[in-house]
């Protein structure tokens, strides 16, 4: 029987090598599965919400909307109370200026030459065309025509001699006692008896107060009367009496059966303008009347 020669040394030695080589490389290794920890998969939602949070946050964008205005500084508002303001200044100018308790009277820019003043009427008996003014001293209205149109008139139409101006002076606004309508018209018809009454019928007018308030008072017609430059106790004698109211009285209800229930109503030679006309209408009516053959200065 055949036997295998016996190894060397070195053959034992090297056997013995790989083995332990072997033996270590086993030791050493560890399967790959052994070293890896089981991670569960995630859901779509948990991906989604760690995908949110890792992401950066976007800078915030500064509003291009401007702050809503207060509501005082809209353009309405603004406008309104612009409004306001002036409409109380000009009640504030319109109204007699107040110094010390005493009420200052503002001065017409107006004249009437003495030569052509009877009473109440002013021009030559002559003209041609007669304007029949009835006017209550408390309208409004007819302050804008004593205002703005009748020194005017005096001035163009009246000096020339082509115009004579009646006034008659009705009461269709005062209520209550005292009257101021007719109050101020008996005062008026005082100074009237001392050629005095345009002085005092402009003054009235250029410093008209509020109507039925107690503005026309007896005080007030008193300086009235004063700055028209009266004799105040002929003056006084005759605004205390009471006959001075009569013809007023009786004025005004003529004035109301002929249909005359609104002021100022002008008649030029017959015809009838109710409310303030206009200066260049009227001014034209008074040039055709007045180059007219014949003329009427029946109401």
């Amino acid at each position: 029987m055949l036997t295998s020669p016996a190894p060397t040394g070195r053959q034992r030695a090297g056997r013995h090598g790989r083995a332990s080589s072997a033996s270590r490389t086993a030791a050493t290794e560890v399967p790959t599965e052994m070293t890896r920890e089981t991670v569960p998969p995630i859901s779509r939602r948990e991906r989604r919400a760690q995908a949110r949070f890792e992401r950066p946050a976007a800078p915030k964008r500064r509003s291009t909307r401007r702050a809503a205005r207060p509501t005082w500084q809209s353009p309405l508002v603004l406008v309104t109370v612009a409004a306001l303001l002036i409409g109380v200044a000009v009640i504030a100018l319109a109204r007699p200026a107040t110094r010390g308790g005493t009420t200052e009277l503002v001065t017409p820019p107006t004249s009437y030459p003495a030569a052509l003043v009877d009473g109440e009427v002013v021009g030559v008996a002559a003209a041609p065309v007669v304007i029949q003014l009835y006017s209550d001293f408390q309208c409004p209205a007819c302050k804008l025509f004593v205002t703005t149109e009748l020194q005017r008139l005096v001035t163009e139409f009246v000096v020339p001699g082509t115009v004579r101006i009646e006034a008659h002076d009705i009461d269709i606004l005062g209520k209550g006692t005292p009257n101021e309508s007719l109050e101020l018209a008996a005062g008026a018809a005082c100074a009237a008896k001392q050629g005095r009454y345009w002085a005092f019928h402009d003054l009235v007018f250029w410093n008209q107060g509020r109507e039925n308030r107690g503005d026309h008072d007896a005080a007030f017609i008193a300086r009235v009367a004063d700055a028209a430059g009266v004799d105040r106790g002929q003056w006084d004698t005759c605004f205390a009496a009471n006959d001075v109211r009569q013809p007023i009285v009786a004025r005004s209800s003529g004035a109301a059966s002929a249909g005359i229930n609104s002021t100022p109503t002008l008649v030029v030679n017959g015809q009838r303008l109710v409310g303030v006309p206009s200066y260049d209408q009227l001014a034209a009516l008074i040039r055709q009347l007045a180059a007219a053959p014949t003329s009427s200065a029946t109401p």
